[in-house]
C-alpha cells in the first residue's frame, strides 16, 4: 500500500487497532441486538406470568360454579381505571369464564381458539382510552382443568424498555471511545515495550564499524522469530572481520615484502652519477617508500588498538617531529617554524601515536606548500596542534573527503598516495579527539588537530 507505514511499531499498533474496531463493533451489534430482542420479549414472558398466576387463581365454588379470586396485587392491575392491564378467560369451547373489561372479552371472544399453548396479539387504538395494547392468550391448567388466559398490557411498559435500551446505547456510546482509546494506548506500549530489545540491538548494530569488526549483536531478550536474523547478521559479521583480517594481513605482508627491494633500489640510484633521469628514479622511489610506509601504519593501525594511557607532553613530542623533518623540509626548499608554550602540554595518549599524526600533517604541508614559504606549527595550551602551510589551500566541497583512504583531489598533483590524512584522522579518533582543516586568510591550509587535556594529577 502506498500510504502504509514502514515502520513495523506503527504497523502492528494499527492492525491492533483495526481488529479492535471491528471487535468492538461486533459487541456493540451484539449488545445492541441482544438488547432490543430484549426488550421485545420483555413484555412477552411477563404476560406469561401473569397469565399463568391468573389460571392459577380459577377455582370452583362448592356449589360447582366457577369464580376467579385475584390476589390483591392483581386485582390493583387489572382493576385499574386507567385500563393499563386487560384480562379475559375462558373454555378451549369458547364458553367465558370471566373479564376484567367486557369490551376486551367481546374482542377475545371474537378471535378463533389457537391450538398452540402461547398466542401473541395487538390491539391498536383499543376501547375508550384509545391504547395500544400488546397481548397474549396462553392455554394454561387450572382447578377446573384447561382453560384459556387472555392478557394485554399498554404498549408503554414496552415504550419504557425500549426507552431504557436506548439510553443505555448512548451512554455505551460515549463510553467505547475512550475505553477504545486507553486499550489502544496499552496495545501500543506493550507494543513499544515489546521492541525494546529489537531497538537495543538496533543501536549496537550502529556502533559497528570497521573498527569494531569484533563485535557482535546479543541474542538474549530477542523474541524468538527475530533471534535466525540476528544469528544470520553475526554470521556474516564473522565473514567480514575475517575479509578485514585477510585484508589487513595482505597489506602488511605486501609492504614488508617491499621494503627490501625499496632499500636496495634506493641504496643503489645513490651511487649513479646525478642526471636528470637518475633524480627522476629517486624521486619514484622516495615516493614508494613513503607509500610502504603508510601502508606499515595503516596495516598496525587496523590490526592493533593504540594503548592512550600514557601522559605525553605534546610540546615535547611535537618539538622532536619539527626537529627531525626540519633537514628533509630544508631539502626540499621549505621550512619549518614552531611555536609552543613553555609549560609542558600534558594528554592522555600514545606518544608514537601523536607523533605520526604530528609528521604526516608536516610531510602534507610541506608537499604543498610553496617553495621559499615557511610551514607553521603549532601547540597551544588547549591541548591543540596546528599546520599551517602557504598552499593552493583546499576547497569546501574537497573537505569532507580528505580524510578518506587513497582519496585524492582531482588534478592535485602530490607524491603522496591519499594515506597520511586518514593515518592522522584515525589516530586523533582513537585518541577522542578532533581535527578540523580551513583555510587561512592569507592563503593556505591549516590543519587543526585537539587533543582531550589530561586531568590534573593523574
Amino acid at each position: 500500500m502506498r500510504f502504509w507505514p514502514r515502520s513495523l511499531q506503527a504497523q502492528l499498533a494499527l492492525r491492533l487497532a483495526a481488529v479492535f474496531v471491528v471487535a468492538t463493533l461486533l459487541g456493540v451489534w451484539a449488545v445492541v441486538y441482544e438488547g432490543t430482542q430484549a426488550a421485545t420479549t420483555l413484555g412477552d414472558d411477563e404476560l406469561e406470568r401473569r397469565a399463568v398466576q391468573i389460571a392459577h387463581s380459577v377455582t370452583r365454588a362448592p356449589d360447582g360454579s366457577v369464580r376467579l379470586q385475584l390476589s390483591d396485587r392483581l386485582k390493583v392491575l387489572y382493576g385499574s381505571p386507567a385500563r393499563t392491564r386487560l384480562l379475559a378467560l375462558r373454555k378451549l369451547d369458547g364458553t367465558p369464564i370471566a373479564a376484567s373489561d367486557a369490551e376486551f372479552a367481546k374482542e377475545i371472544q371474537l378471535s378463533p381458539v389457537e391450538s398452540s399453548e402461547r398466542h401473541a396479539f395487538q390491539l391498536d387504538d383499543f376501547g375508550v382510552t384509545s391504547q395500544d395494547y400488546n397481548g397474549l392468550t396462553v392455554r394454561e391448567n387450572s382447578a377446573i382443568g384447561p382453560i384459556l388466559v387472555s392478557v394485554a398490557a399498554a404498549s408503554d411498559a414496552e415504550a419504557l424498555a425500549h426507552g431504557l435500551m436506548k439510553a443505555f446505547m448512548v451512554d455505551l456510546a460515549w463510553a467505547i471511545p475512550f475505553f477504545a482509546a486507553g486499550t489502544l494506548a496499552v496495545a501500543v506500549l506493550s507494543v513499544r515495550r515489546g521492541l525494546e530489545p529489537v531497538l537495543a540491538v538496533s543501536e549496537k548494530a550502529a556502533a559497528i564499524g570497521p573498527g569494531t569488526t569484533g563485535a557482535r549483536l546479543p541474542i538474549q531478550g530477542l523474541p524468538t522469530e527475530l533471534v535466525p536474523l540476528v544469528a544470520a547478521v553475526n554470521g556474516a559479521l564473522d565473514r567480514l572481520e575475517q575479509g578485514f583480517a585477510l585484508q589487513r594481513q595482505f597489506t602488511a605482508n605486501a609492504a614488508h615484502e617491499l621494503r627490501t627491494p625499496l632499500a636496495i633500489l634506493s641504496a643503489g640510484l645513490e651511487e649513479l652519477q646525478n642526471s636528470p633521469e637518475i633524480a627522476k628514479l629517486r624521486d619514484d622511489a622516495e615516493r614508494m617508500n613513503r607509500l610502504v610506509a603508510q601502508l606499515l601504519r595503516v596495516a598496525r593501525l587496523d590490526s592493533v588498538s593504540i594503548d592512550v594511557n600514557e601522559k605525553v607532553d605534546l610540546c615535547a613530542t611535537t618539538r622532536e617531529v619539527v626537529e627531525y623533518l626540519t633537514p628533509w623540509a630544508v631539502a626540499q626548499r621549505r621550512s619549518l617554524g614552531f611555536d609552543a608554550p613553555d609549560a609542558p602540554v600534558r594528554v592522555r595518549g600514545n606518544s608514537h601515536a601523536i607523533a605520526d599524526a604530528v609528521r604526516n600533517l608536516v610531510e602534507n604541508a610541506v608537499h604543498h606548500t610553496r617553495q621559499g614559504t615557511e610551514v607553521s606549527v603549532t601547540v597551544s595550551t588547549a591541548a591543540a596542534i596546528s599546520v599551517a602551510d602557504h598552499g593552493p589551500g583546499i576547497e569546501d566541497s574537497n573537505r569532507r573527503h580528505i580524510f578518506e583512504r587513497f582519496w585524492r583531489g582531482r588534478g592535485v598533483r602530490s607524491p603522496g598516495a591519499g594515506l597520511g590524512l586518514a593515518i592522522v584522522a584515525e589516530i586523533v579518533k582513537a585518541h577522542r579527539g578532533d581535527i578540523q582543516v580551513s583555510n587561512a586568510p592569507e592563503g593556505g591550509s591549516v590543519f587543526v588537530m585537539q587533543f582531550p587535556l589530561a586531568p590534573e594529577g593523574n
